[in-house]
């Protein structure tokens, strides 16, 4: 592998560059999947006056910022949530690349998904089943092409490649059901709970999506810190006023399910190793 300083610098601008570039495919893939519509045409046009969109008006973030944030045709305001995502997606691409190098586009995918889950969700509160259940294959997938290329060819990338990208196939089906399981038992004692669904369907697909990708430790990391997330935020809107206190509004929990698994990506073996340590009150090698 290379490690030249302008070769990585090169790959790092490209990872953000093409993160932005992504991120601008997904704002059409969230505004359009949830209301049926085709995501390659009509191409892209102002959602207040339908003026297609011309390509020097569509480059990611800057066209934004050079446009003040208003459509060129209409002068209407575009809402910054579009540019964000851009961002989002740009920044998570180029982290990817720090944290995994040349194998980042592997990783590229699955943020892609969480991504697309993560607004649908907030917007429509439901996950669409290509995100979950296309999660759930993918990490599949991913686990057996590099199981048979470490025992079938010479090409041996499972020695090269970062840990979280090395978990056996049959590891991955663990994860998968362990994170279907665990989630599901949590929404079916949440429902009996509280006398209605706790937790919606997509949910559960989804933590068994990230089981199959990253393994069961993953599925109780991302478990706590989402749990840790979502309250956070359900405090804060409740001080807000913004829901109740005792009462029902639903808040989705895929957006927070998804924050955790990025916290896993990134920082999952340090918070392991520091949760290790805190128990056994000793540094962990």
């Amino acid at each position: 592998m290379m490690y030249d300083p302008f070769i990585i610098t090169v790959f790092a601008v490209f990872s953000f560059a093409f993160g932005a570039l992504i991120g601008s495919f997904l704002n059409v893939v969230i505004w359009r999947v949830p209301r049926g519509e085709s995501i390659v045409s009509p191409p892209s046009h102002c959602p207040k006056c339908n003026t297609p969109i011309k390509w020097w008006c569509n480059i990611p973030i800057l066209s934004w910022i050079a446009l003040r944030g208003k459509c060129a045709k209409c002068k209407e305001p575009i809402s910054f949530r579009y540019v964000l995502v851009e961002l989002l997606c740009a920044a998570l691409f180029l982290c990817a690349f720090w944290r995994y190098g040349y194998f980042a586009p592997l990783a590229w995918v699955w943020i892609a998904l969480m991504i697309i889950g993560t607004f649908i969700d907030f917007d429509h509160q439901l996950l669409p089943d290509f995100v979950t259940e296309g999660g759930m294959i993918y990490g599949v997938l991913v686990s057996v092409s590099f199981w048979a290329l470490d025992s079938f060819t010479s090409v041996k990338l499972v020695n090269i490649a970062p840990e979280f990208f090395k978990i056996h196939p049959v590891d991955s089906l663990i994860g998968l059901v362990f994170g279907f399981g665990l989630l599901w038992l949590v929404r079916f004692f949440g429902t009996v709970a509280f006398k209605r669904e706790a937790m919606g369907l997509g949910d559960v697909f989804l933590m068994g999506a990230i089981g199959s990708i990253f393994g069961w430790k993953a599925v109780m990391v991302t478990l706590i810190l989402s749990s840790l997330f979502g309250s956070v935020v359900g405090v804060a809107m409740i001080a807000l006023s913004k829901t109740r206190l005792g009462g029902f509004t639903a808040i989705p929990f895929g957006p927070y399910l998804c924050a955790g698994c990025l916290a896993w990506m990134f920082f999952g073996q340090e918070f392991l190793n520091w949760y290790i340590s805190l128990l056994s009150g000793r540094p962990v090698q």
